[in-house]
C-alpha cells in the first residue's frame, strides 16, 4: 500500500476523531454548562459594580447630611439671633429675611437630595439582591450541569482516546514528512485530503488542469495539491 493511501486511511480515522471531540465540545449539556458558567461570571462582575455605586451613594448621602445638619444649626443661629437680637429698621430686616430664606432652600435643596440619594440606593439594594439570587440559581444549575457532565464523560473521553489511537496506529506506517505536510494543510483547511472525482477535486469541486491531472493519475506517492483549496489529490 503505497503512503497516499495510507494517508487517506489515516485521515478518515482522523476525522472521525476529530468528530467525537467537537461533539463533546459543542454538547448541549457542555454549552449549557459553560452559559451558566459565563453568566455567573458576569453577574457577579455587576454585582460588584452595584456595591461599588452604592458605596458612592453611601458617601454622597453622609456629605449631604453633614451639610444638612450644619444648614440647619445656622438657621437655628439666625432664629436665635432674630429673637435676641431684633434688626433694628426695616433694611436690616429683609436682610435677614433673605439670609433666613436662602438658608430654609438650602436645606430643602440638600433634604431633596437625600430622597433622591435614598431612592437609588433602594433600587440598587433590590438590582443587587435580584442580581445575588440569579447568580446563586446560576451556580447551582452550573453545579448541577457539572455533576453530570463529569459523570459522562469518562466514556466519552475513553471512547476518544481509542479513536485517537486508531489514527495513531495508523499515522506510525506513514514517513513523519508526509505526517508534517499534513498537518500543516490541516491548519488551514480540512481535510487535508481530496480525492479525484471526475477531474475535479472533491473537496472544493473544482476542475482541476491537465497539467495537474496527469501527475496526479501518473505519480502514486507525489504530493499533487489542488490549486484552488490547497488539498493532497489522491486518486483511488
Amino acid at each position: 500500500m503505497d503512503q497516499l493511501t495510507m494517508l487517506w486511511e489515516y485521515q478518515l480515522e482522523d476525522m472521525k476523531a476529530d468528530k467525537m471531540a467537537h461533539e463533546i465540545r459543542r454538547s448541549p449539556l457542555r454549552q449549557k454548562m459553560e452559559n451558566d458558567r459565563n453568566l455567573y461570571m458576569e453577574r457577579q462582575k455587576q454585582h460588584k459594580q452595584i456595591e461599588e455605586q452604592v458605596a458612592v451613594l453611601a458617601d454622597r448621602k453622609d456629605a449631604v447630611r453633614d451639610a444638612l445638619k450644619r444648614s440647619e444649626e445656622q438657621l437655628k443661629a439666625l432664629q436665635n439671633r432674630f429673637e435676641t437680637t431684633p434688626p433694628a429698621d426695616a433694611d436690616a430686616a429683609r436682610a435677614m429675611i433673605s439670609e433666613v430664606t436662602k438658608c430654609r432652600e438650602t436645606i430643602m435643596g440638600y433634604e431633596q437630595e437625600m430622597k433622591r440619594l435614598s431612592s437609588e440606593a433602594r433600587e440598587h439594594d433590590q438590582r443587587g439582591n435580584s442580581i445575588r439570587s440569579e447568580a446563586a440559581r446560576l451556580r447551582s444549575e452550573f453545579e448541577s450541569l457539572k455533576a453530570q457532565y463529569d459523570k459522562e464523560m469518562p466514556a466519552k473521553k475513553a471512547a476518544l482516546d481509542a479513536q485517537r489511537a486508531a489514527a495513531d496506529q495508523k499515522a506510525a506506517a506513514i514517513t513523519p514528512e508526509l505526517m508534517a505536510h499534513y498537518n500543516r494543510i490541516k491548519k488551514h483547511i480540512t481535510p487535508p485530503l481530496a480525492r479525484l472525482m471526475v477531474d475535479q477535486c472533491s473537496g472544493c469541486n473544482t476542475s482541476l488542469p491537465s497539467a495537474v491531472l496527469h501527475k496526479v493519475r501518473n505519480a502514486s506517492d507525489e504530493l499533487v495539491e489542488c490549486e484552488s483549496c490547497g488539498r493532497i489529490i489522491i486518486r483511488m
